[in-house]
């Protein structure tokens, strides 16, 4: 066996169980890794209408075959469950499946102890935490640790194991024992599985951490040619465009263009533009003020991890992880806070309680609006006020939220589920399939929004990286050029479409398809998306992985099977959905971005057309094989070589049909 290690650990926290499975290499190749067996797995071992928080959920973690090799980047880690987060317009009680993709330095060890995959099932009677160190595994008591925050509890685990510094903890603080349905799984004390909740199955389970320490080897098939391919990619990405100006500013790089090209969401979503922030929130004036230090995930050519130091003022001496543009978008813009001090402050907070910065930011700024509009009033949310830019009761609610106390057990929820218990303000929660948006205001890129609307975790641009259409990248910051993005990238859209592509409808269901399965590649063999992603210098899948997933395995894996294989684990996600009854109902936008124009900046005025709309849903299910109702077809799915999920469709297909004509009848 090369690159992959062939094992699968499982843990039943029930009856405290633990065994190995061995992965065939028939199973490997056709999953890959990483993403592909969680999506996989969590397909055949949940059923229509589960509970998220059934201890039958399973709880996995995924590594690829590049994952803790010498490839650049390859250091991330897949966790997946039916999501508590997610739900159809069908009803908030419908979820499907769901994932966090985290980078630092835990699936590396993962490996190292001997695993692609750790898969956890049960409830214990009390708080536990998973200690696998190599061949022992061990369930142990976490009771003491029960209620500590991420870098305490990452802490107190290291040292009662030894204070080993090549021991991993990945670990759920407050929000995910409490069960806050967007807590986050937490590992090197900063990198965050982000969206779809898997802090909360966690905390559900009883499940505080997971450790591991590893010390085997893993065997590459060609490693002579490997190491050449991974240097040549090292260098590569190192010394591209985008990389040097992310080593410098970190993530934030994304604000001076963002802002510039109105995608910043301002005021709960209701607008890309927030006038000025470019002199407080741009990358180079963030760097200077606040950067203690840079720090990289496993195998990292690029280092944009920020360690963040506030010399002066208030927050004078407040040292933490981060944070990421997204995190500053969330708790800054998204609630109209020029304060940046205070931001940097609660994106610490968030990663220390286990929050996921983007829902808690929305959250808050949803409530803010409901306040502004009258649609709430300080007697509804426990005496306290929500206005726009009040970043000290933002505080406040964090911890009210994470511990749901007060109003901050109504937050918990989301804010679709907040909104249906308060019976007010579902109008104005911008979501896709019940989770919020990021900071991207949908209605000003077709392609981009449709991402969001089609993605399989719900509103989410990292399944769906297709920002080379928003209009002014070109000429502003130089993003879309054939150095950045790749010849091939190059050759598939901007040869036949010049740079006015954006204007020309056709385009962007056909981008839309090709980015999610050229992110779903570094999803499945375990790197991270920035290298081929829409801001990466590596060029593309084919380019950058499939080679080195060849000299790593060993395996002829030709480059249309590796592109198969991402088409595969999304229809494999999609028929989670289909199953429930989940497809064109729910592939799409709140009403506001159909009738609300933007509100400001250079977009003034637009929003989604919706004959646009419905046509670019129609040939993206075209372009994907499926119906016109976004149902996988029995053709497609035998073509996959995954004709079982045909029976489930069908049961799918009855429900759909019952509840678009329950819409029709009112």
């Amino acid at each position: 066996m090369y690159g992959w290690m062939g094992k699968r650990l499982r843990v039943g926290l029930t009856n405290s169980e633990i065994k190995t499975e061995n992965l065939p290499l028939e199973y490997l190749k056709k999953w890959i890794g990483g993403r592909g067996f969680n999506s996989e797995l969590l397909y055949h071992e949940t059923q229509q209408g589960m509970d998220p928080f059934d201890p039958a959920n399973p709880l996995c973690f995924g590594v690829g075959p590049l994952c803790g090799t010498f490839a650049p980047l390859s250091g991330r880690t897949t966790v997946s469950a039916c999501s508590p987060m997610t739900c159809s317009l069908r009803g908030t009680d419908v979820h499907g499946p769901g994932d966090g993709n985290m980078g630092g330095h835990f699936g590396p060890f993962l490996k190292y102890a001997g695993y692609d995959q750790l898969v956890i099932k049960g409830k214990a009677s009390k708080p536990v935490y998973l200690w696998i160190d190599d061949d022992h595994v061990e369930i142990k008591d976490a009771e003491p640790l029960w209620g500590s925050k991420v870098k305490e509890g990452t802490t107190r685990i290291m040292d009662e194991l030894g204070g080993d510094p090549n021991i991993r903890v990945a670990i759920i603080g407050p929000a995910g024992e409490n069960l806050v349905r967007y807590a986050c799984v937490i590992n090197s004390y900063g990198s965050a599985t982000g969206r779809n909740g898997m802090g909360a199955v966690m905390g559900s389970k009883n499940l505080k951490a997971v450790a591991v320490r590893g010390t085997k080897p893993i065997e590459i098939a060609d490693p002579e040619n490997f190491a050449r391919s991974a240097w040549e990619l090292r260098e590569k990405i190192h010394n591209s465009a985008s990389a040097i100006r992310r080593r410098e500013e970190g993530s934030m790089d994304l604000f001076d263009v963002g802002n510039a090209i109105g995608i910043n969401a301002n005021k709960n979503c209701s607008t890309g533009y927030m006038p000025g922030i470019e002199e407080t929130y741009g990358g180079k004036q963030w760097a200077e003020k606040f950067l203690f230090r840079r720090k990289g995930c496993w195998s990292c050519p690029v280092s944009c991890g920020r360690t963040t130091y506030i010399k002066e003022g208030k927050y004078a001496g407040f040292y933490a992880s981060g944070p990421e543009m997204e995190a500053v978008c969330a708790m800054g813009p998204r609630i109209d806070s020029y304060d940046v001090p205070a931001v940097n402050v609660m994106c610490g907070m968030t990663n220390q309680l286990g929050l996921d910065v983007v829902s808690v930011g929305g959250a808050i700024s949803w409530t803010m609006e409901c306040f502004e509009k009258g649609y709430l009033a300080q007697e509804d949310t426990g005496g306290i006020p929500f206005e726009w830019r009040d970043t000290e009761t933002a505080m406040r609610v964090f911890e009210m939220i994470a511990y749901r106390k007060g109003f901050g057990d109504v937050l918990a929820e989301g804010s679709i589920r907040a909104a249906e218990k308060l019976g007010v303000g579902m109008d104005i929660v911008p979501h896709c399939r019940g989770q919020e948006h990021i900071s991207v205001d949908p209605r000003i890129a077709l392609g981009f929004s449709l991402g969001y609307a089609m993605s399989t975790r719900g509103s989410d641009h990292l399944r769906n990286y297709s920002c080379m259409e928003f209009p002014g990248c070109a000429e502003d910051r130089k993003y879309m050029t054939e150095e950045i993005f790749g010849p091939e990238l190059a050759k598939e859209f901007w040869k036949d479409f010049p740079k006015e592509m954006w204007t020309l409808k056709p385009t962007k269901p056909r981008l839309c398809t090709w980015s999610e399965r050229n992110k779903g590649v570094a999803d499945l063999v375990g790197c991270c998306c920035q290298a081929i992603g829409s801001w990466g210098g590596a060029g593309n899948w084919r380019e950058a992985y499939t080679p080195l997933l060849r000299y790593a395995t060993g395996v002829d894996l030709p480059d249309e099977e590796v592109w198969r294989g991402a088409e595969r684990v999304i229809a494999i996600e999609r028929a989670g959905w289909n199953r429930e009854g989940s497809a064109r109902q729910d592939d799409t936008h709140i009403e506001r971005y159909f009738t609300e124009p933007v509100a400001g900046g250079p977009h003034k005025g637009r929003k989604i057309n919706r004959e646009e709309w419905r046509w670019a849903q129609s040939e993206y299910y075209r372009l994907h094989g499926w119906d016109e109702d976004g149902f996988i077809t029995p053709e497609k799915a035998k073509e996959l070589g995954i004709e079982e999920v045909i029976p489930n469709i069908e049961k799918g297909r009855k429900l759909y049909e019952e509840s678009m004509k329950r819409q029709k009848s009112k």
